[in-house]
């Protein structure tokens, strides 16, 4: 069996923004891997497990540090430990000034102090405990997608899923929701992170030009996650699985229950992208070729269960397909006309694999193709971004709306923004059935962050 050795969490309590990231490297320890050029500088991949997340400044120092609710509580932290008591915080550093969080209620309060007269503490409580400390350089300068020299996008793309089910295997240009992959093997499909199931594919989508990251060759992305209510997993799983977004190499060898998992990881698809959702729910990618696209469907493969999952459930999908569950949970809603989603579907499913096809349309009057979204126009909205509820945006008069999927252009919901740069798409629930609670998903093709 192979040893995991964990982060050095009293390591990472002692770092401080200016320091360089070789003491971060160290703290972290054979994870390690340093921010691929897309991620902003982000170091993310410990959060799951390990509760804990950091950001390089553009002169890859130390920026910001995270530590959550689940991180060491005996690893102090200037001062406060995780889950401290906040009396306890407050007699330890009185400076901290903790007052009730006013926007989330009485069980929350915030509160910090400066540690030098660019590096602030911050301090999150919930439910009278420590729950989250931030450490930041307010003065750091992030890196940028604009540094990486690549051309912004000049339109904004609509993606609308056309009502009517088709047969599988039907002729879909520009894309399908439900149904399967095609040109990838059954070794090559995703595997979820915390049961070593196969993930459900959701939709494929043909990119367009503007928007084609990892060159001209890529033309389609295959999206797929976890759909699972609520499944539990194993810390061997997830310790194992994570080996897909921190930077450990794979084992010579594994205990059996682990060896099935090692063979898919030492087979994924080259174009692969795994990650998770703010429940830790898995997403991954997978960037198409032309042939790929064209070619046959692929099955999902036989789950492996081993002592590994043995606790886990078995995806909801292979009982009931995304395209069942147009017609409810368990699939068995008979065809109602004043029901969307089985307008939608146009007729209950002939076959489990039956897919929607997709249509991808130019957008030609949105002011905002090509630039980074944000919440609100302040001083950090370099590219002039007008967000779809503010007063410049009712000034300019454009009846602008996106349907099933949008690539770049304005984010028209009134909910959080949690891409980085022009160049994302942003799903609803109809593009395939994902698990989304009801809100919209962005995803950033750069950073390969998923969130809603």
């Amino acid at each position: 069996m192979p040893t995991f050795t964990p982060p050095d969490t009293i390591a990472l309590a002692a770092l401080r923004p200016g320091d360089p990231s070789e003491k971060l490297a160290a703290a972290i320890g054979p994870r390690w891997r340093p921010p691929h050029p897309g991620e902003g500088g982000w170091v993310r991949y410990l959060e799951r497990q390990f509760s804990f997340a950091a950001r390089l400044d553009r002169d890859g120092r130390i920026g910001l540090l995270q530590f959550k609710g689940n991180f060491d509580p005996n690893a102090v932290i200037a001062g406060v430990g995780m889950r401290m008591e906040r009396a306890a915080a407050e007699a330890l550093e009185p400076s901290l000034s903790i007052a009730q969080n006013t926007v989330r209620g009485g069980d929350y309060a915030f509160g910090g102090r400066q540690l030098t007269k660019e590096i602030r503490l911050s301090v999150d409580v919930a439910y009278g405990k420590v729950s989250e400390i931030n450490i930041t350089n307010l003065a750091a300068v992030w890196p940028d997608w604009r540094e990486l020299k690549i051309a912004p996008p000049r339109l904004a793309f609509n993606v609308k899923v056309v009502p009517g089910l088709k047969a599988p295997g039907s002729q879909v240009p520009q894309g399908w929701a439900c149904g399967l992959p095609r040109g990838i093997t059954p070794i090559q499909w995703p595997l979820s992170i915390d049961t070593g199931f196969p993930l459900e594919h959701h939709f494929t989508v043909r990119v367009p030009e503007p928007y084609r990251l990892k060159g001209p060759d890529y033309v389609a992305l295959a999206v797929f996650s976890d759909t699972q209510t609520e499944s539990r997993s194993t810390p061997a799983m997830v310790d194992f699985m994570h080996a897909t977004l921190d930077g450990r190499p794979l084992p010579e060898e594994v205990g059996p229950e682990l060896a099935p998992f090692l063979e898919h990881l030492r087979n994924r698809h080259p174009m692969e992208t795994r990650t998770y959702d703010l429940l830790y729910n898995t997403f991954a990618f997978i960037w198409l070729t032309q042939d790929e696209i064209d070619g046959p469907e692929c099955l999902p493969p036989a789950p492996i269960e081993t002592d590994a999952n043995e606790k886990s459930d078995l995806p909801d999908y292979l009982k009931t397909s995304a395209a069942e569950r147009l017609f409810g949970w368990n699939g068995k809603e008979a065809f109602n006309s004043e029901y969307y989603l089985h307008r939608l579907a146009g007729r209950r499913p002939e076959s489990r694999w039956d897919l929607l096809e997709l249509r991808v349309t130019q957008v030609s009057n949105d002011p905002n193709a090509g630039k980074t979204p944000i919440e609100f126009d302040g001083r950090d909205n370099a590219d002039r971004y007008v967000p779809r509820f503010d007063e410049a945006w009712e000034k300019l008069g454009l009846q602008l709306a996106y349907d099933d999927l949008q690539f770049g252009g304005t984010l028209m919901h009134g909910g959080g923004i949690y891409v980085s740069s022009p160049f994302f798409l942003a799903f609803h629930e109809t593009m395939g059935q994902p698990n989304l609670a009801g809100q919209l998903a962005q995803l950033d093709l750069l950073t390969g962050i998923v969130d809603y």
